[in-house]
């Protein structure tokens, strides 16, 4: 099986190392006019869809686009994008990019981006319908950092920094519950929790054990997590251990049996029984599904 090819960020594509770049689809030539390789980035993207049709599969999750939709994907997602042959319309739109450090080094918090509630969800929830007005809104702040970076200027990293958190932050809002915000005290212990799950998650530990890291008791582990990112405690772990289960079906040779071992779910069949119970289908079905 072909590994995924990975597309890493040009830092110093004006010149300076800027973390950041904006441009329209259109200003890609070749971008996207048929389905593409699975592929791999480095860094995150807005995809600000204003004409045509399709899918966007991450993981293996398909979440269809059109016109008016806002998606959001984060680095080391497997990504394949697939056009609606009967769309009529040219795919088109604003794409922004960033690299986590862009925020992460500015705020002095090393996970900042990682823990914002739309970047710490699931890949269907950054996936995002919009009002007409709402979604003029964003391609005119998309638009404005595309034009600050055709006349790049010493403090332009600030100018599209704030750009940048806005547009995050407007496209976190169109859902409801992802834009309520927790107190500073769970919002930061669910930002070392998630941390912790990205270290840990293949060990299969429980939530008590992830709490007594932490030094704290379970249940207001949970209440925290739950506050900041809508999902209880347990569904992030299981969450994360299975997102890992769809990539290696999709892109590794390993079998059914020995993707349950590395993830340590005891047995072949308990994995079986869990990914269907998560997945809706079997993991041999769903690697059928996705070759």
């Amino acid at each position: 099986m072909t590994p995924s090819p990975t597309i890493r960020f040009d830092r110093r594509k004006y010149g300076d190392e800027l973390l950041v770049d904006a441009c329209a689809i259109g200003d890609i030539p070749g971008f996207i006019t048929g389905p593409t390789r699975p592929h791999r980035l480095t860094f995150y993207e807005i995809a600000l869809v204003t004409s045509g049709a399709g899918r966007l599969d991450l993981d293996g999750v398909a979440l269809p686009f059109a016109r008016g939709r806002a998606l959001l994907t984060t680095p080391g997602e497997t990504r394949r994008w697939h056009l609606a042959p009967d769309a009529g319309d040219r795919f088109d739109g604003l794409l922004v990019f960033f690299e986590a450090e862009f925020f992460n080094a500015f705020f002095g918090d090393t996970r900042f981006v990682e823990n914002l509630p739309l970047v710490a969800a699931a890949a269907p929830r950054r996936s995002l319908a919009a009002a007409p007005q709402a979604f003029d809104e964003l391609v005119a702040l998309a638009g404005d950092m595309r034009d600050e970076l055709r006349c790049v200027r010493g403090d332009s990293s600030h100018a599209l920094r704030a750009q940048a958190y806005r547009l995050l932050v407007s496209m976190q809002r169109l859902d409801r519950g992802l834009a309520a915000s927790p107190a500073d005290a769970s919002r930061a212990l669910a930002r070392r929790f998630t941390a912790l799950v990205e270290e840990r998650f293949a060990l299969a530990e429980a939530v008590g054990d992830y709490a007594g890291r932490l030094h704290v008791t379970p249940r207001y582990l949970n209440q925290c997590v739950q506050a900041a990112l809508g999902r209880t405690a347990s569904e992030v772990i299981l969450a994360r251990r299975m997102l890992e289960a769809r990539r290696l079906l999709l892109y590794t040779p390993l079998g059914v049996g020995a993707i349950g071992e590395r993830l340590n779910f005891g047995d072949a069949s308990y994995f079986v029984r869990a990914f269907k119970r998560h997945a809706g289908e079997t993991p041999l079905a769903f690697r059928r599904r996705g070759a």
